[in-house]
């Protein structure tokens, strides 16, 4: 299963990131939270600069949930830890 990246935006109240992608043919909404955005590089920043920077990194967490059957639903999250287990491991 693949994921296409279908657009990417910083909610207005700047809390989090939101990655919309397409999978088996359905839209799904992934939310980055804000320690999680401040976990993709240094320095820490959580804004739509560094979400973009970071779109393939998003989008391939998200299909490893997919793949995990982490994500059910219409929404994926994603954490810290999620940012942080990523890099360690990859």
């Amino acid at each position: 299963m693949s994921v296409r990246f279908l657009t990417a935006f910083l909610k207005s109240s700047g809390e989090n990131g939101i990655v919309m992608i397409e999978s088996g043919g359905e839209q799904k909404t992934v939310l980055v939270d804000r320690k999680a955005l401040m976990a993709l590089g240094s320095p820490p920043r959580a804004d739509e600069t560094r979400l973009q920077e970071n779109v393939r990194l998003l989008c391939d967490i998200a299909e490893a949930k997919l793949l995990n059957s982490l994500a059910l639903g219409q929404s994926i999250r994603i954490s810290e830890a999620d940012v942080t287990n990523w890099k360690r491991h990859h």
